[in-house]
């Protein structure tokens, strides 16, 4: 859930579609999974984190893609590239997230003392595939987890690839990562959390996102493929279509546990594709541009790494202090997301806006 600065120029609608991932995951957090409403608990709110890995894909192969030609040109040393690159994520990532596992540390919140390492060490996905459980309100820092661990090896297969290679080697990427899925669905059949959290399942979607970049930079023909209705029409087919087949005619979990998160990646490539040009036209040029949809797009990542503790914080200190008494799930909701903004605003300015500031010492 990071925010990624495109190498070009700044597109709102991208921010816009931050705010939207955003929504769906803490509403599946938040109310999906304990509603009594049919339609609300069958939406797949979790794929809010899809659109998430396809976008940061994205964003860091143009990042990465940028800094090869520099290298190649002789602009920036392959070294000086690292460095800064890596010292860019630090500050955008590191600084809110460690005081915030620091803080819940200090105020021994709910047993985080006990996984504290695999949080430091941004591995809590692999203890969520090795226990088969959520770890209660950290659970969410998988998704974060996941993506530091696709920053440790992304940049050097996109910088020390042949640009003639390149394409080829990203889609070699995609089919281990379908592979690992696959085996592990054969392998380990009771055991879901390896297939939704082990790392390398994961690549498939930011792998999709690091093609439209490639793309964008050096093949206008699948650009333009991606950017073309037909291919969202056909994503879409064939994601009615295999859950038609796979899941209603033959009755298969393999829809869910395998092609369904996967087939949704294809939609986000288009989505991001048209959002990253500003292309989005009327009602949702509308929506993915308002001025408070892009801001809280801007704050998103202290709105994601914030939002599983409004819940403890409504209830244990705002509720009793105010005596608060809510029983409808959307009337929590709401109070929840109140919440969640004025410390995900304070967090932005406080903390990561200053810290952010830095990365003028490290330009690209």
């Amino acid at each position: 859930m990071t925010d990624l600065n495109v190498p070009t120029k700044y597109f709102a609608q991208l921010d816009g579609l931050r705010f939207f991932a955003l929504v769906a995951v803490t509403i599946g957090h938040w109310i999906g999974w304990d509603s009594t409403n049919d339609l609300v608990k069958s939406v797949p709110w979790g794929h809010g984190v899809v659109l998430f890995f396809v976008l940061s894909g994205y964003l860091i192969t143009d990042i990465l893609i940028d800094l090869k030609e520099k290298i190649s040109t002789q602009q920036i040393s392959f070294s000086s590239a690292l460095k800064n690159f890596y010292m860019r994520r630090f500050l955008r990532i590191f600084p809110p997230y460690y005081l915030l596992i620091f803080f819940l540390l200090y105020i021994d919140f709910n047993k985080i003392n006990e996984i504290k390492i695999w949080l430091f060490t941004f591995t809590s996905n692999l203890l969520m595939c090795k226990t088969g459980k959520y770890i209660d309100e950290a659970t969410h820092f998988w998704s974060l987890a996941v993506e530091e661990q696709f920053y440790l090896v992304w940049p050097f297969i996109i910088l020390l690839t042949n640009k003639k290679h390149l394409l080829k080697t990203i889609i070699c990427v995609i089919i281990i990562s379908f592979i690992s899925r696959l085996l592990g669905y054969i392998i380990f059949p009771n055991k879901p959390s390896i297939l939704n959290y082990f790392t390398l399942n994961l690549f498939l979607p930011l792998s999709l996102g690091g093609i439209l970049a490639y793309s964008k930079n050096y093949s206008e023909k699948i650009y333009r493929f991606f950017n073309n209705y037909y291919f969202l029409l056909g994503s879409v087919l064939i994601y009615i279509l295999s859950y038609y087949f796979l899941s209603l005619v033959i009755k298969s979990d393999i829809y869910w546990f395998i092609f369904d998160e996967y087939l949704f990646s294809f939609a986000c490539v288009f989505i991001i594709c048209r959002a990253s040009q500003n292309k989005f036209k009327y009602i949702p040029n509308l929506i993915l541009s308002n001025d408070i949809v892009v801001f809280l797009g801007k704050i998103s990542y202290g709105l994601y790494i914030y939002h599983m503790f409004m819940g403890e914080l409504f209830w244990k200190v705002f509720a009793p202090k105010y005596t608060i008494s809510i029983h409808n799930h959307y009337d929590i909701w709401f109070f929840y997301f109140v919440l969640l903004v004025i410390i995900s605003i304070a967090s932005y300015y406080i903390i990561e806006k200053p810290i952010n500031s830095l990365k003028k010492y490290f330009s690209y």
